[in-house]
């Protein structure tokens, strides 16, 4: 008997009789993580990073074994699954934030570090899900490990807060053995400030 899967951020499968799609949904929860420097100051410098949109896989059906990547920018490249009507594969967007607090307003370069990880697998009834080979956009990061450091620079910096958005693909691999899942992996994204340069 034949068995699929679908992802929707979902993973429908068929029914023993019917071969009727139940839905399996992925989704890449994405937690946001600040860090305050100098918190002896009223109002300190910080770092916030911003979800603006989460990871999607989109809606796919599978045989077994498959994979779905979406790059940085959107693309998609399908492995031994069948693409569904549904949720739509993109890429998760993120804002860095840098909040110079009650500072001056000289001008600044400011270098964060910003570190994304992820568990390596998970299982969820009978479904397997992998999620890794993070891509982004950021100039010198195109390909990043889960746990691996990214520079991200805010150059002339004037106003109070300054900013720099980027996006965030990866590689989905599902392995379905029986039954159908709701799956969802989170994403940790952790900012530092490294260093600070008056210009």
């Amino acid at each position: 008997m034949v068995r699929s899967l679908s992802f929707q951020l979902k993973v429908p499968v068929k029914s023993a009789i019917l071969y009727r799609a139940l839905p399996i949904v992925f989704a890449a929860g994405l937690a946001a993580a600040a860090l305050v420097a100098d918190a002896a100051m009223a109002k300190p410098q910080e770092v916030r990073v911003r979800t603006q949109g989460k990871l999607s896989f989109g809606t796919f059906m599978v045989f077994g074994k498959g994979s779905r990547a979406v790059s940085a920018a959107g693309a998609v490249a399908d492995t031994a699954i069948v693409a569904l009507d549904g949720s739509v594969p993109r890429p998760a967007r993120f804002t860095i934030e840098y909040d110079r607090g009650n500072e001056s307003k000289q001008t600044l370069e400011v270098i964060i570090e910003v570190v994304i990880s992820a568990p390596s697998a998970m299982r969820v009834g009978g479904v397997d899900a992998r999620l890794s080979a993070f891509e982004t956009d950021l100039p010198g990061n195109a390909r990043v490990a889960s746990g691996e450091a990214m520079t991200v620079r805010l150059t002339d910096c004037r106003a109070r807060v300054c900013s720099r958005t980027f996006n965030v693909g990866g590689r989905l691999d599902v392995t379905r053995r029986f039954s159908g899942a709701k799956v969802e992996i989170p994403i940790n994204v952790d900012a530092r400030i490294v260093a600070r340069d008056r210009l």
